[in-house]
């Protein structure tokens, strides 16, 4: 049994309905490229499809045991070891710090477990937490295509780049940002193996 609070894991089976109500909350669905609520059944057509590929994919976040969110590379190119990366707080703790942290836990487990050499990551005009997560972090922003939502409306779209020789620098900004208790959880499970 572990001592630390903060822990990393693969994908199980039993987390299939635990992804569709996180990704089908109205506060996940304002945030995400695709804010359409996903049918029951085209969830489970898409698990089936992805599972167990998906393992070393999709990370699951647990906070005292509990999950609490996800982060995902995805279009993920082994000969070019590049890809996309999205976080998710399904649940919302009381840890101060935790959602930010989803950033660091991401790109952490891209570059130090996948080998990714580089990665890409996509914010909506709309999560201004994320996007200020983004700026404290010193990433620097392009301009993405707009995108059109289920409602009808537009939403700005930034996009982030980050090669795998910027990766410490944005590591170490991002612990010394954390309260000091959440750092040391966030540095552990970034050195720690992955759990199943």
């Amino acid at each position: 049994m572990s001592d630390h609070r903060l822990m990393l894991r693969q994908v199980r089976p039993d987390d299939r309905w635990t992804l569709w109500e996180w990704r089908n909350s109205e506060r996940i669905r304002h945030v995400s490229t695709n804010d359409a609520e996903i049918p029951r059944d085209d969830h489970a057509a898409w698990f089936e499809r992805r599972f167990p590929q998906m393992r070393d994919r999709t990370v699951i976040v647990q906070w005292d045991s509990e999950p609490v969110g996800w982060f995902q590379l995805e279009h993920f190119d082994d000969v070019t070891r590049s890809g996309e990366w999205g976080i998710g707080l399904g649940v919302v703790p009381s840890t101060p710090g935790l959602g930010g942290a989803l950033v660091v836990l991401a790109l952490g487990h891209a570059f130090d477990r996948a080998g990714a050499t580089t990665m890409t990551g996509r914010v909506l005009g709309v999560n201004t937490n994320v996007l200020a997560v983004m700026r404290r972090l010193g990433f620097t922003a392009e301009k993405g295509d707009s995108l059109l939502r289920a409602d009808g409306s537009t939403t700005d779209v930034s996009v982030y780049h980050v090669d795998r020789d910027q990766w410490p620098a944005i590591r170490d900004r991002g612990l010394a940002l954390l309260p000091s208790a959440l750092r040391a959880e966030v540095a552990a499970a970034l050195t720690a193996d992955l759990g199943e």
